[in-house]
This record gives structure tokens, C-alpha cells and sequence, in this order.
């Protein structure tokens, strides 16, 4: 699935954009507000296409010799060695700068549960902020096994009408939220509902596994000869139409299902076109290659961006807080692009070092006789930021 792989590149790149609006960079306020309005929502396009990417893939490669122990030991493998040594790199700069690391906040974004509490408290002092979505990885890959076999047992002539559904109970979140939970107190970065609100729609595991499950239902869905035949190219237009004329629909305060719809389409679209042997842009090599390191990038890209900030000023940006520097439009925009290729330096390290030589070690068990270097979970070429 190369063209798969190549996509995490546009995904990682989108989160990285919107994650780029934090530092404030720009002197014109105007740029600002251009900057919101046209990127808030990338990075939320690139969490849904990761989280229905990861259903997907994991469906895709599924075998009927593996087992649940076997499959939840090479996404442990994936998931935590990557996180674990950049959790260790972030606390030793921080603890240099005399800020206080709430202790039970640190220790459950260490462990990875820090979105399952209703406490804003907990998903942003976990010292590393977009690590709250690996949350969402680990309660699927823990549920896959059974949330599998229950999909298998779906007919194929009705899993379309499962997508559907699926996709529909994702829309009744925001609506489930805004209804039965409390208006107050008002989120700290979603001023327009309250934190139990923004926290159910948007953060809460079990509502944004929501799109794992329809990865896996359209997984099935191709693999099942029940696809719609829509090729790579429509697909990817629907997909950036439906982020343009979706700009201005707050996405971050739980309307998840808005780039769930075309992310649901467009990853059976490059999946049938890799199946094809149909040579895309996805597919090339340089897009590969940039794909195959988004879940390193995605676990450091944020301490960067920071980091790389804060220098301008002299300080240390771990903690996000220091003298921010602002440049015009030209300036801001080549210390994005110079700070993205920081990051994927750092990533290929992080893949060659880190990630590579834990999956070839430790993914599977060794057969008796074996030597090292054994082969990589095929799960890991295509999947989203940890599959």
C-alpha cells in the first residue's frame, strides 16, 4: 500500500501546519487571522485520515494465523519506543527550566491515558500535547481483535449501510455533548463550548474511535469487492473541496465527522489504485520515504516547533513559554519550512535509531535459531501515525 504511506506525508505536514499556529509568528495581524482561517482545520483533516487510516490498514493486513497476543505485541513495539525516548528528551529540558511538572499529568501522558480524564489538566500537561491522540490508537489496537471479528460477521451487501451508520452516530456527538453535558466551565481553547463538551467530541477515546471503525468497515468493504469504484484523483478533489467549503465549521470543538466523510473515501481510492499497480504521486519514492517517517515526526514535530521558536529569542521552548519573535510574511513562512525540514531530520534519526531497529528486535518472537534482524510488521509500511 505505498500510495497509503505516501498520504500519512500530507497528513503529518497538515497537523504540522495547524500546530504551526500556536507559535504566533506572523507581525501582521492579518496574516494571523488568514493563518487561522486557512489552516485551523488541516490539522484535523490529518487526525481523521489517521484515525480511519489505522482501521484500515490493520483490517488490510490482517491473518488468519495471527492472534490478539501477537497483534497487540507489535503495536506495542510501534507505538511506545518512539514516544518513551522523546517523553525522556522533553522532561531532561525541562526540568532545567524550573517549571513544575505536575507529577500525575506526567505519568499518565508517560502511560498514555491522559485523554480519558475530563480534565483539561491532564491533556495538556502531559509534557508532550499531541501525544493525547496515541490515546486513541491504544484503545483501538486493544479492541481491534473483537471489533474484527464482529465487522467479519457483517454481510457484505450491508457493510456500506454500517459505514453509514457508523459515520452517522460520529455526527450525534457534538449533538449528544451539547445536549446532556454541562455549559460550563468554557474550554480554555474552545471558547464557544465548555471543556466537558470539547472534551467528549474531540478528545474523548471511545467517540473518536468512531472513525477506526469505519476504517475497518471500509477496509472490508474493498476487500470484499463491495467498493464503489471511485478512482484516486475524484477522491482526492472531494477531499479538498470538502476542506474548502468546510473552513469556517469549528472542527476542533467535536465535529469530527466533517473530514471523516472524505477521509472514508479517499484511503479505498489510493488502496484500489495501489491494488491496480497504478502509479500515482502518493506512490513515488520520495513520498513513501517522507511517509514512513510521520510517526516519528508526529511525536517530536511539536517540541520543535517550539524549540526552534524560542532560539530566535534565546530561550528554551520546551515548556512553550518565552519571548516569541515575530517575522514578516516571508520570514515566518521560511522558518515553517526550515523548522519542518529540522523536524524531519530529527524523524529519520528517530525512524533509523529508534523505531526500526525495536520493530526488527521485538515485534515478533524469535523462532528458535533466528538471528537478529527480523522482518518488519507489515502493518508499519502503510498505516497512520503508529501503524
Amino acid at each position: 500500500m505505498p500510495s497509503l504511506t505516501g498520504l500519512r506525508a500530507l497528513a503529518g505536514l497538515s497537523v504540522f501546519i495547524t500546530h504551526g499556529i500556536a507559535l504566533g509568528l506572523f507581525t501582521d495581524p492579518e496574516v494571523t487571522l488568514n493563518y487561522i482561517h486557512y489552516g485551523a482545520n488541516a490539522g484535523m483533516f490529518g487526525l481523521g485520515f489517521f484515525f480511519v487510516l489505522t482501521g484500515f490498514v490493520v483490517t488490510w493486513t490482517a491473518s488468519s494465523k495471527d492472534s490478539a497476543r501477537q497483534f497487540w505485541r507489535r503495536r506495542f513495539f510501534k507505538l511506545f519506543p518512539n514516544h518513551v525516548v522523546v517523553y525522556a528528551i522533553i522532561l531532561a529540558l525541562w526540568i532545567p527550566t524550573g517549571v513544575p511538572i505536575k507529577a500525575l499529568e506526567a505519568l499518565a501522558g508517560l502511560l498514555l491515558i491522559s485523554s480519558w480524564f475530563p480534565s483539561e489538566s491532564f491533556l495538556f500537561n502531559n509534557l508532550n500535547g499531541p501525544m493525547w491522540s496515541a490515546n486513541i490508537d491504544v484503545l483501538a489496537y486493544a479492541a481491534f481483535p473483537l471489533l474484527y471479528f464482529l465487522v467479519k460477521k457483517i454481510s457484505p451487501s450491508r457493510l456500506w449501510a454500517w459505514a453509514i451508520g457508523v459515520t452517522a452516530l460520529s455526527a450525534l456527538v457534538p449533538v449528544i455533548a451539547n445536549a446532556f453535558l454541562p455549559d460550563h466551565p468554557p474550554s480554555m481553547v474552545a471558547q464557544e463550548v465548555s471543556w466537558p463538551q470539547h472534551w467528549f467530541g474531540f478528545y474523548f477515546p471511545l467517540t473518536r474511535a468512531l472513525e477506526f471503525v469505519v476504517g475497518i468497515i471500509m477496509a472490508r468493504i474493498v476487500l470484499t469487492g463491495r467498493w464503489i469504484g471511485l478512482r484516486a484523483l475524484p477522491a482526492s478533489l472531494l477531499a479538498i473541496g470538502t476542506y474548502l467549503v468546510t473552513l469556517d465549521v469549528p472542527i476542533f470543538y467535536g465535529y469530527t465527522f466533517v473530514p471523516l466523510i472524505p477521509m472514508a473515501l479517499l484511503i479505498p481510492a489510493f488502496a484500489a489504485a495501489d491494488v491496480r499497480g497504478q502509479r500515482t504521486l502518493m506512490n513515488s519514492r520520495p513520498m513513501v520515504w517522507l511517509g514512513d517517517r510521520m510517526y516519528a515526526f508526529f511525536v517530536i514535530h511539536v517540541t520543535v516547533l517550539f524549540m526552534v521558536h524560542a532560539a530566535f529569542s534565546g530561550d528554551n521552548g520546551v515548556v512553550g513559554i518565552y519571548d516569541r519573535v515575530t517575522f514578516d510574511l516571508g520570514t515566518g513562512i521560511l522558518v515553517l519550512i526550515a523548522t519542518y525540514l529540522v523536524c524531519l531530520v530529527l524523524a529519520s534519526i528517530l525512524y533509523a535509531l529508534v523505531e526500526q531497529p525495536i520493530m526488527r528486535r521485538w515485534a515478533r518472537p524469535r523462532r528458535r535459531g533466528e538471528q537478529g534482524g527480523g522482518v518488519v510488521d507489515p502493518t508499519g509500511a502503510a498505516g497512520g501515525r503508529t501503524t
